[in-house]
C-alpha cells in the first residue's frame, strides 16, 4: 500500500507524470473521453448522464486518486486544439474540469496534506502563459484545505498549498474580480483565530453594524452571535438540519418580533443598492464583502422559521433583484437568489409553491428555471403529490369573489379591482354615494397610506399569478393531465382564481360510456348547441383540444364563443391545427416548413425562453447549439436548426441573425418520422415555430426595410408581403368574420393574403402575416410602428394574445380614417 501510495505521490519532481501513468488509469480515461462526446449537449455535458462517470464513482480509492493526477496531467499536456483530442480537445478540457472538481469534493476520498500538497504544485506548475484560476477546480481545492485545517490543525503542508495558489493567482497581469474572491478566501483561512468582526465597509455592513449598535445590551451580545453563525458556511449550497437548529435556538434568543424587525431592515439595504446599480447600469465587483453577502444569506435561509407575511414579500423582492441581468454582467447575486428559491421550498407549500411560480415566470435564466423545478419537485416529492397537483393545489384566491372582484373599504370608500384579463385588472373606487372614480381619492391616501399599499400589492400578486396560470393551463395541452370530476371541480369552479380560467375554457368529460365536451356558462353545464347537463360526477375530465375535434364541432364552439362574448385567456377553439403535409411525408424524417427564414437572435432566443425552449446565444466563438423542446410527458424531444449569419454580429461577437433549417422530432431511443409524431405533439411544436418566425423573423420587423442589411431585402418583401403561414391563414378566417360587423366595413375587402382599407386618400393592403402594409396604385410601402401600449378596439375578439391580429385591426382603423392622421412621419409617407 505505502509503495503505491508513493508511486502515486511522491514521484520524482523532474519527471513528468504522463511517462509513469498506470495504464488502466490511461485506458479508462480514454474511454471516459469517448464516451462524454456521445452524450455531447452543444458545448457541455453532465457527468451525472454519463455512465463512466458513475463507473469511476464506484472505483477504488486509490484508483481515483491516481485518476486526479492523470487528469491534472492531461489537462496541461494540451492546447484548446491539441493533444489526443484534436478539436474535441476543448471540450474534454471541460469534462476533466468538472471530473476534477467531483473527485477533490468527494467526502469518500482521504487526500492527507502532502497529497493535497503534490495536487497543488502540479495544477499550478509549467501553467503555459499564465495561470488561469477558472481552467481549474480552484474552490474545490481550497475547500478540501480548510475542511482538513479544522479536522486535524496541521497547518504546515496545507498552509504551503495555499501560498502556492495565491502566489499563482497573483502572479498574472490582472487580477480579476474571481481572482480576487480566491485571494480573500485564502487570506481569511490564513487568519489566526480572533473576535468575530463585521465588515462594515460596504452598504450591507453599515446596516448590519446599525442594527447592532441600536440594540439594547442584552440584545446586542445575542444579535453578534447569530452574525458570527451566520458568517460560517460559505461553501454550503445550503443549509444542513444542525445548522438551522443551531439557528433557531440562537435567534430564539432574540426574539422572532426584533429578528424580523433586523432581517427587513438588512435585505431593504441589499435591494435599495441593486436598484442603485441597475439605475446606473453600471457595475463594482467590490460593491459588498462576501461575507455580508453570506450573513444575509443565512438569514434568509431562516426565514421559514417565520413565515412572516411582510419578510417572504421582502425576499420574493429580493429574489427577483437578485436574478436581474444587468448588461454585460448577468445577475448580481445568484447565492442569494438561491437562497430565496431554497426559502419558498420550506414554507407551508401554498404559500412557497406561489411565489416559486411567479419566479418561474419572471425570471428567464434556464439554470434558475431548472433550479426552480427542481425545488418545487422537492416539494410534490415530500407532499406526496406529482409536480403538476401540487401547483394547482397551491394557488390562491387573494380574496376574489365569484365576479373575479378583489373589493377592499377604506372608511367610506370602496376599491372595486375586477379582472378584465389574463393580462389587465381595472381598479375604481366607489364612495358612499355609489359613485365611481377611476383615481384613488385624496382621502383614502391621507388616512389609509399602508392599507393602500397592501391592497396594490395584492392587486399585483393576482395579476402576477393569472399570468402564471394562463402559462401554466396552456402548457397542459401536452401535458396528458386528467381530473376526476371533484378534482376538477375543487380546482376550476370553486377557487374563484381558476375559476376565471375554468369557466372560460371548453373541456371534455369522459367515463365507460360516453364523452361530452362542454363549458361552465352562467352557473351550468352546456354544449356547444346549448345542451344542459346537471353534472359529471363519475367522469374523468380533461382539456379540451381542437386536433381531436372534426371541422363542424370546432366551428360550432367558435360560433357559440362568439354569441356568448366569452373571450377565451388564450387560443383554444380558434386554436392554429398543424398536420403533416406532403412535402413532409415525403422527406418524413424532417420538416422544411420553416427553413430559409432570417430570425433576430436577441427577439428569439427570449421568446425561446418564454415557451420553454432550451437555446443560447450564438456568436462568433464556439458557440453552436440547436433550440430544443423537451415534452416529458410524451418522452418526445423537438429541435429547430438555426445557425448564426456570419459577417452579422454586435460589438460583443453575438450574432444578430439567425439563420433557420429543419424541424426534427426525437422520441426516447431514436429519430422519429413526420408521419409516426403523435398529433398532438406535432400540431403545438409547429405552432410553436410558426410563433417564433412570425414574431422574431426581420419580415415582422417595420423598421428592417430602411435599415437592415441589404442582401436580405427580398427575404424582407417574401415575408412581408408573400404567402400566408398556418397563423396567418387561422388570422384571415378571423378577420373575415370579424370586419363585417365594424363599423369601418363598408371600407374593407380581402384581396389574396391582404386585408384592402379605402381611406380618403389613399387605399391600403394589409397583410395577414407580418401586418405590414402597401399602399395602391403602387405598392408603396408604409412603414408603421404599432405602439407598445395595449391596444384597444370597438371588437370583441374571442382570444387573447395574438398581438398581430391586434395591430392589424388598429392599423385598418386609422387607415380608413387617414384625414386624422397627425402624426408626421406616416403623412409624409402617404402624400409622397
Amino acid at each position: 500500500m505505502k509503495a503505491f501510495l508513493k508511486k502515486i505521490f511522491q514521484l520524482d519532481k523532474s519527471a513528468d507524470y504522463t511517462a509513469q501513468k498506470n495504464v488502466v488509469v490511461d485506458q479508462f480515461l480514454k474511454e471516459f473521453g469517448n464516451e462524454a462526446l456521445d452524450y455531447k449537449e452543444g458545448y457541455s455535458v453532465k457527468l451525472s448522464n454519463l455512465p463512466k462517470y458513475t463507473e469511476l464513482k464506484k472505483k477504488p480509492e486509490l484508483f481515483r486518486k491516481e485518476v486526479i493526477l492523470a487528469l491534472i496531467s492531461d489537462k496541461k499536456g494540451w492546447t484548446n486544439h491539441g493533444g489526443p483530442w484534436g478539436n474535441n480537445s476543448y471540450y474534454i478540457r471541460d469534462v476533466w474540469t468538472k471530473a476534477l472538481s467531483q473527485l477533490l469534493r468527494s467526502s469518500d476520498i482521504n487526500l492527507n496534506s502532502q497529497e493535497i500538497l503534490e495536487i497543488s504544485k502540479r495544477i499550478i506548475s509549467k501553467e503555459k502563459g499564465g495561470f488561469y484560476s477558472w481552467q481549474w477546480p480552484i474552490n474545490p481545492l481550497i475547500t478540501l484545505i480548510q475542511k482538513k485545517i479544522e479536522l486535524e490543525g496541521n497547518r504546515d503542508a496545507l498552509t504551503q498549498s495555499l501560498n502556492i495558489i495565491r502566489k499563482a493567482v497573483q502572479g498574472r497581469h490582472h487580477v480579476y474580480s474571481e481572482d480576487q474572491k480566491i485571494l480573500d478566501k485564502i487570506a481569511r483561512i490564513n487568519e489566526k483565530p480572533s473576535e468575530f468582526k463585521i465588515r462594515k465597509n460596504d452598504p450591507l455592513g453599515q446596516s448590519f453594524l446599525l442594527s447592532v449598535e441600536s440594540s439594547s445590551p442584552k440584545e446586542r451580545e445575542c444579535l453578534k452571535k447569530i452574525l458570527e453563525h451566520f458568517a460560517k458556511g460559505f461553501e454550503r449550497s445550503s443549509p444542513s438540519n444542525t445548522w438551522i437548529k443551531t439557528s433557531e435556538k440562537l435567534i430564539n434568543e432574540i426574539g422572532t418580533e426584533k429578528a424580523v424587525q433586523n432581517y427587513l431592515s438588512w435585505i431593504s439595504a441589499i435591494i435599495d443598492l441593486f436598484k442603485e446599480i441597475h439605475r446606473k447600469k453600471s457595475y463594482d465587483f467590490d460593491f459588498v464583502f462576501d461575507e455580508n453577502l453570506q450573513i444575509l444569506r443565512s438569514a434568509v435561509w431562516t426565514a421559514p422559521t417565520f413565515n412572516h407575511k411582510e419578510l417572504n414579500e421582502s425576499i420574493e423582492e429580493l429574489g427577483l433583484w437578485s436574478f436581474k441581468k444587468l448588461p454585460q454582467y448577468g445577475a448580481l447575486s445568484v447565492k442569494l437568489g438561491n437562497a430565496c428559491i431554497y426559502t419558498f421550498s420550506k414554507l407551508p407549500y401554498q404559500e412557497g409553491i406561489s411565489r416559486l411560480t411567479k419566479f418561474r415566470m419572471k425570471i428567464k435564466y434556464p439554470s434558475v428555471r431548472r433550479t426552480i423545478e427542481k425545488a418545487i419537485s422537492g416539494v410534490a416529492k415530500a407532499e406526496g403529490k406529482t409536480m403538476d397537483e401540487i401547483e394547482e393545489l397551491a394557488v390562491q384566491e387573494f380574496g376574489l369573489n365569484d365576479k373575479f372582484q378583489a373589493i377592499e373599504t377604506f372608511g367610506d370608500y370602496k376599491g372595486l379591482a375586477t379582472v378584465e384579463n389574463s393580462s389587465s385588472i381595472l381598479l375604481v373606487w366607489e364612495n358612499e354615494k355609489g359613485k365611481q372614480v377611476k383615481s384613488v381619492p385624496k382621502y383614502v391616501k391621507e388616512s389609509f397610506p399602508e392599507e393602500l399599499k397592501e391592497y396594490k400589492r395584492k392587486i399585483k400578486d393576482i395579476q402576477t399569478n393569472l399570468s402564471a396560470q394562463k402559462s401554466r393551463i396552456e402548457k397542459i395541452f401536452l401535458g396528458k393531465r386528467e381530473w376526476t370530476f371533484q378534482q376538477w371541480r375543487a380546482l376550476y369552479l370553486e377557487n374563484n382564481l381558476l375559476a376565471f380560467f375554468g369557466t372560460k375554457l371548453i373541456w371534455n368529460f369522459k367515463n365507460e360510456k360516453k364523452e361530452v365536451t362542454a363549458v361552465f356558462h352562467n352557473g351550468r353545464f352546456v354544449d356547444s348547441n346549448e345542451k344542459e347537463y346537471d353534472d359529471f360526477k363519475d367522469y374523468i375530465v380533461t382539456l379540451w383540444h381542437p386536433v381531436h375535434a372534426n371541422v363542424e364541432e370546432v366551428q360550432s364552439w367558435r360560433t357559440w364563443l362568439e354569441k356568448n362574448k366569452i373571450r377565451q385567456p388564450f387560443k383554444q377553439a380558434h386554436r392554429e391545427i398543424y398536420v403533416v403535409t406532403d412535402a413532409e411525408n415525403e422527406t418524413d424524417s424532417y420538416s422544411n416548413r420553416f427553413a430559409a427564414h432570417i430570425l433576430r437572435q436577441h427577439v428569439f432566443i427570449a421568446l425561446c425562453r418564454e415557451r420553454g425552449w432550451a437555446y443560447q446565444l450564438q456568436g462568433q466563438w464556439d458557440s453552436h447549439n440547436t433550440p430544443t423542446l423537451i415534452i416529458s410527458p410524451w418522452k418526445y424531444r423537438v429541435e429547430y436548426w438555426v445557425e448564426g449569419v456570419e459577417n452579422e454580429a454586435n460589438e460583443m461577437g453575438i450574432f444578430n441573425y439567425l439563420h433557420t433549417d429543419q424541424v426534427r422530432f426525437y422520441d426516447a431511443e431514436s429519430q422519429v418520422n413526420m408521419s409516426d409524431v403523435p398529433t398532438i405533439v406535432f400540431s403545438e411544436a409547429m405552432r410553436d415555430i410558426d410563433l417564433f418566425v412570425g414574431v422574431t423573423s426581420i419580415g415582422a420587423d417595420p423598421n428592417w426595410r430602411d435599415g437592415g442589411t441589404e442582401r436580405f431585402h427580398g427575404y424582407w418583401s417574401d415575408f412581408s408581403f408573400g404567402e400566408l403561414a398556418t397563423s396567418g391563414l387561422e388570422r384571415k378566417k378571423i378577420l373575415q368574420k370579424i370586419v363585417p360587423r365594424l363599423k369601418i366595413a363598408d371600407q374593407c375587402t380581402f384581396e389574396g393574403n391582404f386585408l384592402v382599407v379605402k381611406g380618403d386618400i389613399r387605399i391600403y393592403k394589409i397583410h395577414l402575416g407580418s401586418g405590414n402594409i402597401l399602399m395602391k396604385p403602387n405598392d408603396q410601402y408604409l412603414c408603421i410602428v404599432p405602439s407598445r401600449s395595449k391596444e384597444k378596439h370597438e371588437v370583441f375578439l374571442p382570444f387573447e394574445g395574438d398581438r398581430t391580429l391586434s395591430i392589424i385591426l388598429s392599423k385598418a382603423f386609422l387607415l380608413a380614417d387617414d384625414k386624422k392622421i397627425k402624426d408626421r412621419t406616416i403623412i409624409s409617407q402617404i402624400n409622397r
